[in-house]
C-alpha cells in the first residue's frame, strides 16, 4: 500500500493514533532477527512479488506454506516477517511467573484488520502447552490461542493469532508452488490458442485438462497453466494436484464451477417419490445408485431387477418400496433422462456468470429453508423465499434439478410482442427512411417542426 492507501485503510479500521504509529513503524523496519536452520527445520527466504522484498521462513513445511498462502490471498494486503519483539508474561507448569521478549513469525495487514501471527505444528503446540500452560491453550473446537500474546495485542486494539499446520491445505499449497513460475508471467500465447481454450471450456464445462489436450490441436499444457494462473480459466486448486491432468477439471469461472457443484449435491440428496403399484409394469426403467435398472417382475414378496450389465437381483418387495419412497430408487426412462439432461444443459449454457452467482446464493437459502436453519434466511422477505422455494420444486419436478429453477428469469420479463399495429409500424419506418435518413430532407422536416412549435 502507498501512503494514501495506508491512511484510507487506517480510517476504515478506526484505529487509535498510537496504534497507527505502531503499524507505521513496523512497515519500513527490517526483520528484528535473522532466522536460523536447525536439525528439524529448514530455513530460507522467499522472494515475494506482493511485498517487493524477500520474506524469511524458519520452516519449509509450515512458515513457507503460510507465506505461499498469504502471497496469493487477496485479503492479505501486506505481511512482514520477524516484526519487532514485545514482552509477554505468563506462568509455566510449576506456576512460576515468566516474562521475556517474544518475536512473532509475522505481522499481517488484512482488509479486515491487523494481527501478529505465530505458526507452529500441532505436535509442537501439544508439547509446549504441557510445558507452558499459561502461554498456549486449546479450545474445545481444537483451535489454539496465546493469552499473553492476545493481551498485548488487545492493548493496541489489534489481534494475536496462533496458526497451525492443520490450517494449511496441502493440495492447495502444492498447486500454488507449482504455478509460482506462471503468476505474473506474460507468456506469449497466441490469441487464437487462448480463444480455443476458452471456447472449449465454455462449451464443455468441467472437462479435464487431459480431455482438452487430446481434443484441441495446437494447445500445450503450459498454455493451460498460464491461463489458470492469470484467471482466464478456473480450476479448484483445493481439489486435486495440477499434474494429474486426467482429474483436473476446467471451468469458465468460479460461478460456473460452484453452480455445477451445487447441482451435484442436489442430485445426491434423497428425493421421495410416491409411486402407484399400477405404474410398476414390467420393463419399467429405474435409476438406482447412478445406474439404470429394469423391472422384470414385481411379486407379492420378491421383486426382480435387471441391471444394464450383469445378472438380475431379487429384493424383498417391501424393501423395494422403501427404496422408492426414500428416493433411493426413482422411475426414469432413458428418453426422459436424456430429455431432462439436455434441458438442464441448455439452461445452464444460457446462464451468465451473474445469473449463476444469483442462483448459487438462492440455492443456499432454499436449502437452509428445507433444513429449518432460520438464522440463515432471517433477513429475506418471506414472500421472496416462498417464490424461490416454489421455483425450485417446480424445476425439480420437471427436470429432476431444482437448481435451474433458481436461475434469474430476466430474459422472459416484460412484453416481448410488438406494441404498435403492423401497418402503423411499416408506415413509421417508411417515414423515417424517406425524411430522416437523407440529411437534406431531415433539415426540411426539422424546420417544419420548429415552425409548428412557434405557431
Amino acid at each position: 500500500m502507498n501512503s494514501q492507501e495506508f491512511e484510507y485503510w487506517c480510517r476504515r479500521q478506526q484505529l487509535k493514533a498510537q496504534t497507527i504509529d505502531l503499524i507505521a513503524s513496523i512497515r519500513p523496519a527490517p526483520p528484528s532477527r535473522r532466522v536460523q536452520g536447525r536439525v528439524k527445520n529448514v530455513s530460507g527466504v522467499y522472494p515475494s512479488r506482493k511485498m517487493g522484498q524477500t520474506i524469511q521462513f524458519e520452516s519449509h513445511t509450515v512458515e513457507l506454506w503460510a507465506i505461499y498462502q498469504m502471497e496469493h490471498d487477496p485479503e492479505v494486503l501486506e505481511f512482514y516477517d520477524q516484526p519487532p519483539p514485545f514482552k509477554i508474561q505468563y506462568k509455566n507448569a510449576a506456576g512460576r511467573n515468566i516474562g521475556h521478549y517474544h518475536t512473532p513469525d509475522f505481522f499481517v495487514l488484512r482488509s479486515t484488520g491487523a494481527m501478529w501471527e505465530e505458526w507452529k505444528t500441532v505436535h509442537e503446540l501439544e508439547r509446549l502447552a504441557q510445558k507452558y500452560p499459561g502461554r498456549y491453550q486449546k479450545t474445545e473446537t481444537g483451535d489454539w490461542y496465546c493469552p499473553p500474546g492476545e493481551a498485548v495485542a488487545a492493548s493496541w486494539g489489534l489481534k494475536y493469532s496462533v496458526r497451525t499446520d492443520a490450517q494449511l491445505h496441502p493440495v492447495f499449497t502444492q498447486n500454488l508452488m507449482f504455478l509460482e513460475d506462471y503468476f505474473g508471467f506474460n507468456a506469449n500465447i497466441p490469441a487464437s490458442v487462448t480463444e480455443k481454450i476458452q471456447q472449449w471450456v465454455k462449451t464443455n464445462p468441467g472437462t479435464t485438462i487431459a480431455a482438452m489436450l487430446a481434443s484441441v490441436s495446437g494447445v500445450r499444457a503450459n498454455d493451460v497453466y498460464t491461463m489458470i494462473a492469470t484467471q482466464q480459466v478456473y480450476v479448484d486448486l483445493y481439489a486435486v494436484g495440477l499434474v494429474e491432468h486426467w482429474r483436473v477439471k476446467l471451468w469458465p469461472d468460479q460461478q460456473t464451477a460452484d453452480a455445477h457443484g451445487l447441482i451435484a449435491v442436489e442430485q445426491s440428496l434423497p428425493k421421495k417419490e410416491f409411486i402407484s403399484r399400477a405404474l410398476l409394469l414390467p420393463n419399467t426403467t429405474f435409476l438406482w445408485d447412478s445406474r439404470l435398472w429394469t423391472l422384470v417382475n414385481l411379486g407379492e414378496t420378491t421383486t426382480t431387477l435387471l441391471p444394464c450389465a450383469g445378472q438380475p437381483i431379487q429384493l424383498p418387495t417391501a424393501f423395494f418400496f422403501q427404496l422408492l419412497e426414500s428416493g433411493s430408487i426413482s422411475i426414469q426412462s432413458q428418453e426422459k433422462l436424456n430429455s431432462t439432461n439436455e434441458t438442464v444443459r441448455l439452461l445452464m449454457d444460457a446462464a451468465s456468470s451473474a445469473d449463476l452467482q444469483q442462483a448459487n446464493y438462492r440455492f443456499h437459502l432454499v436449502q437452509a429453508y428445507f433444513q429449518g436453519q432460520t438464522d440463515i434466511y432471517k433477513n429475506i422477505k418471506p414472500r421472496t423465499l416462498r417464490r424461490w422455494v416454489q421455483q425450485f420444486r417446480e424445476a425439480e419436478a420437471s427436470y429432476s434439478c431444482g437448481y435451474v429453477g433458481l436461475l434469474p428469469r430476466t430474459a422472459s420479463r416484460g412484453n416481448r410482442l410488438p406494441k404498435a399495429p403492423t401497418d402503423a409500424s411499416k408506415l413509421l419506418d417508411q417515414f423515417i427512411t424517406e425524411h430522416f435518413e437523407t440529411p437534406r430532407q431531415a433539415r426540411t422536416v426539422i424546420r417544419c417542426f420548429q415552425s409548428l412549435e412557434l405557431s
